[in-house]
């Protein structure tokens, strides 16, 4: 089988320092301040099994109903919890940390 230039896989020789732009913040600050402090107590069932469900499935959306469905969600969530999250939080950051809180909160996870 003959290997293209695109379909080579280069391996990073030992002791080679990383190149590239550093990687991004896996986690604004912003929300990491919001996760200690949000109240979730109200975020109702029907919520959150909403959410998980978008969580577990929002990989086989199209991008348009991925973003729709998002910030449905999140409009959900913000009515339900306070104080609301931050402005440049993603839908998927907000959604993913609501269900962690609530699960630390809980005492399930």
């Amino acid at each position: 089988m003959r290997r293209r230039w695109w379909q080579r896989s280069a391996q990073p020789s030992p002791g080679a320092a990383p190149t590239g732009p550093p990687a991004p913040e896996a986690v604004p600050p912003s929300l990491l301040t919001w996760a200690q402090v949000v109240d979730v107590s109200r975020l109702s069932d029907k919520t959150v099994r909403k959410v998980e469900r978008y969580l577990r499935g929002y990989r086989h959306m199209t991008l348009n109903d991925r973003k729709e469905y998002g910030f449905l969600l999140v409009a959900a969530v913000e009515a339900q919890v306070s104080p609301p999250p931050p402005v440049n939080a993603f839908p998927l950051d907000i959604l993913a940390t609501v269900l962690a809180v609530r699960r630390n909160q809980l005492g399930i996870g």
